[in-house]
């Protein structure tokens, strides 16, 4: 591998995944090939000094009490000013009181809605966890215009709980009633039990908020499939598809609408196609289970130049007053307000996303909803002016 230019400072970056699951280790491969690559190409020029950046991975396994040790250490020992890509909300909430008053640059990836408190000053949602909901009901809506009832699956803990409540909401609004919201610990494997309740309820979609795209999801739908269920299948995030299928198999997972990143088109854009062929170089095979976790990265950087600066007040103060715009694999991506949470400083993101049915063992491309169209339903759905 090549190394940096001699001449490059080094800015440290903390990232704390859960290396439990499939999508927690696929991260850190992807922020380790994408930072590798950064260095090499010469890294970001602040007030004319190239800096490269040291990435330093965690394990938090997603509970809270790891999470909050991982953050002590970035910060109390490694001395980090920037943390990018934390995934597990207990991890965020437990180092929120850490990160604030240290004034670390957090640019989060979890779907709590502590992230966009309004007392935070140097916390910024750089996925779109939270406001991808009403462009993805917008396709449910098309893909199954006669659907009335649905029972959301989820896990019972800040994240899992954050994104059942919002996405019951959002799914009320476009016409469609929860019959109810099933919980299951995080690391549960066994879902037969929930499942046969749910096709009890007879409902016309099953959603999946807050879930893991791996394994466990591919057991989640295999039990769903035999429990007896035929409806319709939601998930606002892209599963792992291989791990998934060779859980549950082709059958069980027909009709599911879901996120398709830009990397899974078939003539991908530049950006996607570029990410996707370094990963498969670096790793030998592909997988886009990181991509909804990785926008922080693009994020980081745009901001460092937009800044011109690598002092986290200065980045904070002026992303959270004018605003940030960035090009991630899967789309251009913008931060917002969220009026509607009390908070009229940029906080939170949104993005232009393109959605896919799986139909007869494939992926089909269904459908995009562009960047200002996904900002206005976020706006007709919470209210309030987001831009």
């Amino acid at each position: 591998m090549a190394q940096p230019p001699k001449d490059m400072k080094m800015v440290k970056v903390g990232s704390i995944l859960p290396l439990n699951f499939g999508m927690g280790v696929d991260t850190k491969n992807m922020l380790e090939m994408l930072v590798a690559k950064f260095n090499e190409e010469g890294g970001v020029a602040v007030k004319g000094q190239k800096y490269g950046i040291e990435l330093i991975v965690y394990d938090d396994k997603w509970k809270a009490e790891e999470g909050r040790a991982a953050t002590e250490r970035l910060v109390y020992q490694d001395k980090v000013k920037f943390i990018i890509s934390t995934i597990a909300s207990p991890t965020i909430v437990a180092g929120l009181s850490i990160t604030e008053p240290e004034k670390v640059l957090n640019l989060c990836s979890g779907t709590t809605l502590k992230i966009v408190d309004p007392n935070n000053r140097f916390t910024f949602g750089t996925s779109t966890t939270r406001t991808s909901l009403p462009p993805l009901w917008l396709m449910v809506k098309k893909v199954y215009p006669n659907a009335k009832t649905a029972v959301f699956f989820a896990p019972n803990d800040e994240g899992g709980r954050t994104r059942a409540a919002e996405e019951k909401q959002i799914a009320e609004a476009f016409g469609v009633k929860v019959l109810d919201t099933l919980f299951y610990p995080r690391d549960a494997v066994d879902f037969s039990s929930l499942a046969v309740k749910a096709k009890s309820l007879n409902p016309d979609l099953m959603d999946y908020p807050g879930a893991d795209t791996g394994t466990q999801f591919g057991l989640q739908f295999k039990a769903i499939y035999a429990a007896g269920f035929r409806g319709g299948h939601i998930s606002a995030i892209n599963p792992k598809m291989a791990e998934v299928t060779a859980v549950a198999g082709n059958e069980a997972l027909e009709g599911l609408v879901a996120k398709l990143p830009d990397t899974e088109l078939p003539d991908p854009p530049p950006l996607a196609k570029a990410v996707k062929e370094a990963y498969i170089k670096k790793y030998g095979k592909w997988s886009d289970a990181s991509i909804a976790w990785i926008p922080a990265w693009f994020a980081l950087i745009a901001a460092m130049k937009k800044a011109d600066s690598l002092d986290t007040e200065t980045i904070a103060d002026l992303i959270a007053t004018k605003g940030l715009q960035w090009q991630r694999p899967d789309g251009a991506t913008m931060l917002v307000r969220r009026p509607d949470l009390k908070n009229n400083r940029y906080c939170d993101s949104c993005a232009e996303a393109g959605y896919s049915q799986f139909k007869n063992g494939k992926v089909v491309p269904v459908g995009r909803v562009a960047l200002n169209d996904v900002v206005s339903a976020c706006e007709k759905v919470f209210g309030g002016s987001w831009r």
